[in-house]
């Protein structure tokens, strides 16, 4: 994720400014070149290969546990 300023991608892709870049689990690096100035946050990890429901800041794997989890939530029980 761009934060500030601007990023190149592997010689050819730009990011400006609150932009998301996302990468095909494929190849060993990314090339990234900042021209001033930037603040950029990298993360990485390992597909888990699960389906993702979200709704607001809850994520789980189906609609039913967001359910769960948004009552839980409203009941003081997180």
């Amino acid at each position: 994720m761009i934060l500030l300023q601007h990023i190149n991608i592997n010689g050819s892709e730009q990011l400006h400014g609150k932009e998301l870049a996302l990468f095909e689990p494929t190849g060993d690096h990314v090339n990234l070149k900042a021209d001033e100035d930037s603040i950029l946050l990298v993360m990485a990890g390992e597909p888990i290969n699960e389906p993702i429901a979200d709704h607001g800041s809850f994520v789980m794997n189906t609609h039913e546990e967001i359910n769960k989890a948004i009552n839980d939530f409203n009941g003081g029980r997180f």
